[in-house]
């Protein structure tokens, strides 16, 4: 899976995980961004945002890792049919790296698009997940390399998709090109809670599967990861990145192992989107365009690993035109992944601000 129950804090609260993150055009001048959390929604997880968090989508203008542009969503707490409000904030320059303060530019409430200020449009809800990919054959991939095995035949039958059927909070703004600040620039998304004590960022994501290939095991490592920064990446983590790929292509076969385990890392680190607004979205982990609500994900970035073309599908979605561009909740019945994985055998209470 993508950012999905990622660490600890995830597994405890599907409010506070961020799982997928998009960036792609929308109508003419304009761009869409679209951020997912709460995996399986409904189930495993509620179907609302938490009022102490701050969720927001994060800018750097000059395609660095310091941030610039920050839009911010923060929410009211949930009405007795579970809706709520949300209000969007832009913020520029240093305010845009820490805070809630932004510029007001609208509010909506759950599952109705709104108008944002600028020319753009918001909106949030239950919808199905756009991620797809076959996460039980992963999770054997994974275990086989652990044992110093390479199987690609795992990913060569017909493949499953763990997240079939299964629903994600999202939220969605079209907003003017301009709001970005540049012609190449680099985004990411973040989560912080705040309120009752001093805030307190507990994640963020940008490249899908960062999580799986390289930090498999909810723990300190990922609860560090989510709190920490793109301008520390390369120092922090491309170490553990280049070994881990190193090892997929000393295992696969690569002409050139130490090559390409620093292309690897190159490409995953640090953890952003590039996107150029106004040229067509194409997701490839260090060199793509954004990532389309229908890009392949999966497919792209096991081949990457592992130096050639693997697990590679088509979404099994069908395309919506219209804004938000995702597709409606399905309600199947089917049990909750929490269940399935055993991810909440002992119990726990969602952290605290």
């Amino acid at each position: 899976m993508s950012h999905h129950f990622d660490s600890p804090t995830a597994i405890e609260d599907g409010r506070l995980n961020l799982c997928d993150v998009y960036v792609f055009p929308g109508s003419p001048g304009t761009s869409t961004l679209v951020v997912t959390v709460n995996p399986d929604a409904g189930r495993s997880n509620p179907t609302t945002f938490r009022p102490d968090a701050l969720y927001e989508f994060v800018i750097a203008s000059d395609g660095g890792t310091r941030e610039d542009r920050a839009f911010r969503l923060s929410f009211s707490e949930p009405d007795a049919a579970g809706n709520q409000e949300m209000q969007v904030r832009y913020a520029v320059g240093e305010r845009s790296w820490w805070g809630l303060e932004g510029t007001e530019l609208g509010a909506g409430r759950t599952g109705e698009a709104f108008a944002v200020s600028k020319g753009g449009s918001g909106w949030f809800g239950l919808v199905q997940d756009p991620f797809w990919g076959d996460a039980v054959a992963l999770f054997a991939f994974n275990h086989a390399l652990a044992e110093n095995q390479y199987r690609p035949e795992l990913f060569t039958g017909t493949p499953g998709n763990l997240l079939a059927g299964r629903n994600v909070t999202a939220i969605a703004l079209q907003v003017p090109d301009a709001t970005f600040g540049g012609t190449d620039v680099a985004l990411w998304a973040r989560i912080s809670l705040y309120g009752h004590t001093a805030q307190r960022q507990v994640s963020r994501a940008a490249h899908p599967l960062l999580r799986s290939f390289f930090f498999p095991r909810p723990g300190s490592d990922t609860e560090a990861l989510n709190a920490a920064s793109p301008v520390d990446d390369v120092a922090s983590y491309g170490n553990v990145v280049r070994q881990a790929a190193l090892h997929v292509a000393q295992l696969s076969g690569v002409t050139n192992p130490d090559e390409h385990a620093a292309e690897v890392a190159a490409a995953f680190l640090p953890d952003q989107l590039r996107y150029r607004p106004g040229q067509p979205a194409h997701f490839a982990p260090g060199r793509g365009n954004g990532r389309g609500l229908h890009d392949d994900a999966f497919g792209a970035t096991l081949s990457l690993v592992v130096g050639r073309p693997l697990g590679v599908t088509a979404s099994p979605h069908q395309v919506v035109p219209a804004f938000p561009h995702l597709a409606p909740a399905r309600h199947d019945d089917i049990p909750a992944l929490t269940d399935m994985l055993g991810l909440r055998e002992h119990g726990s209470q969602p952290p605290s601000a």
